[in-house]
């Protein structure tokens, strides 16, 4: 005898998962602080506008020519897919690692544990990130568009609408992968090999100046202003065709990640859960070097347990007394400390530091070519790459008691540190200055404006990621309410904008050569370098002395007080 069993799925445990949402979210809003977060918004908005619309507008680009423009009505496609199809590979490996859903700890042990189909509780968070990953790319495709726009031609308002409604398509698309990835649990060899298709794909469209790859045919539909402009009317079929392909694809791949989403693995789900509520609390407090360490964690960064190179212990280290040795040779210590931790990197952070020293490279032959806000994105690209590279010395302020065993000044220490992330650094200039030398259609123009930069770039990289992990926080009591906010912001931004000084030099090469064409453009290359290069010596200054200059402030301070 079979006895009918109630369907507690549609009469009990969804109303009582939505209602158990509602009072946590209500919860939620009852401790949050709204004068807080409309200050933050007020900031951040503020800072935004004035950076991208009116220093954009203030620099005033340089239109494209003709040819230049022919070729972004060809090749422009395929370039703008490539960039779609890294987002798409980056979003795989995500997914790869059970990203990009953070579900709290809480979430995963109470309610998907539960008797309670996955699909059905994981909709509204996964619904919760498709609507923020496409506020985000709607606010970076309009930022590109708008830039866009200072050099093509067409009105602001549709390559800001363009560039608003790939912005969103893409984040949508890429977080619909990511989610796939984790819900048929595709593992990373199989999704790093999805996501290489479709690079190579796009790099062979881009190559013989067509657009046959998904990634293609979205970059077609974003670049409709050029089309609308040429016909003098609204777009033409192909550009239709492309965005309405583009925003099918876009939703089929949205459902079938809400449908797989139940899938994901519940261990990966709780790892990550943990480790992003951490990360969001460091982010909070404005904690770049926990924030890394977190990072890692999440991608499974650990380190080799065999070095791709063996260095062999230097002569005396052994046999003389620690702290003879020491005074005699910290440096040279130092120095092979920092590599043996180096080439224990796995290989995936070596191929990211290339990569970002390609992204400088390449974006600061953009500004060279007109477009100057890319500079920020070089120096961005630097001082991401720096905080990589300087893992020795955030190790060293992390780990306090071994610097201060050693009978030598701590400034002296962390000065120390600098060098091997120096050239490390260098090296990865080397790759951005061949990749724009391969790319900007001038090869020997960008080695001799681009080689003699690559040290000072370095050098400058790596004291800026050392201005962040020296810096100590702000006193609150001796700041004044109203300018606690501007301090926090200068010193997040400080640190950047450092690492943008190399690139920035090169608009000074640039401005050179165009009130003087005959002048050799590796002697003004070198002008700006030894200019870089004061500022990177006064910088290792402060490393080297910052325990010092601090004690006098202080000292001034205690006498103005006394008095």
């Amino acid at each position: 005898m079979t006895v009918a069993v109630p369907d507690l799925h549609d009469e009990v445990v969804v109303p009582a998962l939505a209602e158990l949402r509602e009072r946590r979210r209500r919860r939620r809003l009852d401790q949050w602080n709204v004068i807080d977060a409309l200050y933050r918004a007020y900031v951040a908005g503020i800072g935004g506008l004035l950076g991208v619309t009116f220093l954009s507008g203030l620099i005033g680009d340089d239109p494209l020519s003709a040819a230049d423009l022919q070729w972004v009505r060809s090749s422009g496609p395929a370039a703008v897919g490539a960039v779609v199809a890294v987002v798409l590979v980056l979003a795989l490996r995500s997914g790869a690692r059970g990203g990009p859903l953070a579900v709290e700890a809480a979430e995963v042990r109470w309610v998907l544990l539960a008797p309670v189909d996955r699909d059905v509780a994981l909709r509204r968070p996964a619904l919760r990130q498709f609507r923020f990953a496409a506020f985000v790319g709607l606010v970076t495709g309009s930022v590109v568009g708008l830039l866009a726009y200072r050099r093509l031609v067409g009105p602001a308002a549709q390559w800001v609408a363009a560039g608003a409604a790939l912005g969103a398509l893409t984040a949508v698309a890429g977080t619909a992968v990511a989610m796939i990835a984790s819900g048929r649990r595709l593992g990373r060899a199989r999704a790093s090999m999805a996501g290489a298709g479709l690079v190579v794909w796009s790099a062979v469209d881009l190559a013989l100046g067509r657009a046959t790859s998904p990634a293609s045919v979205a970059g077609r539909a974003a670049l409709w202003p050029l089309e609308a402009s040429a016909r003098s009317g609204g777009p033409g079929p192909d550009a239709a065709v492309s965005a309405l392909a583009a925003v099918a694809a876009t939703v089929l791949l949205a459902w079938l990640a809400i449908r797989w989403i139940g899938g994901i693995s519940l261990e990966a789900a709780e790892r990550r859960g943990r480790l992003v509520s951490h990360l969001r609390f460091a982010a909070t407090f404005q904690d770049l070097r926990t924030v890394m360490l977190l990072r890692r964690q999440l991608s499974a960064e650990v380190p080799r347990s065999r070095p791709w190179v063996s260095l062999r212990p230097a002569v005396g280290a052994v046999t003389s007394p620690p702290g003879a040795a020491a005074a005699r040779g910290a440096g040279l210590v130092v120095w092979r400390r920092d590599w043996r931790a180096i080439l224990r990197w796995p290989g995936r952070r070596f191929l990211r530091l290339a990569g970002l020293g390609v992204v400088a490279g390449l974006s600061t032959a953009g500004a060279w070519a007109g477009t100057t806000p890319l500079v920020v994105v070089a120096g961005a690209a630097l001082f991401v790459a720096a905080l990589d590279a300087t893992e020795g010395l955030a190790q060293e302020v992390d780990h306090p008691d071994r610097r201060d065993s050693l009978p030598v000044p701590a400034g002296a220490i962390h000065l120390r540190h600098l060098a091997a992330p120096t050239v490390l650094l260098s090296l990865a200039g080397l790759a951005g200055v061949g990749a724009a030398a391969a790319v900007s259609g001038a090869g020997r123009l960008a080695l001799e404006v681009g080689l003699p930069m690559v040290v000072p770039a370095g050098a400058a990289a790596a004291g800026a990621a050392a201005v962040s992990a020296l810096r100590s926080p702000p006193d609150p009591a001796r700041l004044m309410a109203d300018s606690t906010g501007f301090l926090m912001v200068f010193r997040q931004v400080w640190p950047p904008v450092l690492a943008t000084l190399a690139p920035a030099a090169t608009l000074l090469v640039r401005a050179g050569l165009r009130s003087d064409p005959a002048a050799a453009p590796a002697g003004l290359a070198m002008t700006a370098a030894l200019n870089v290069g004061i500022v990177v010596v006064l910088l290792f200054g402060w490393v080297r002395h910052r325990e010092g200059i601090a004690g006098f402030v202080a000292g001034e301070r205690l006498a103005r007080a006394g008095q």
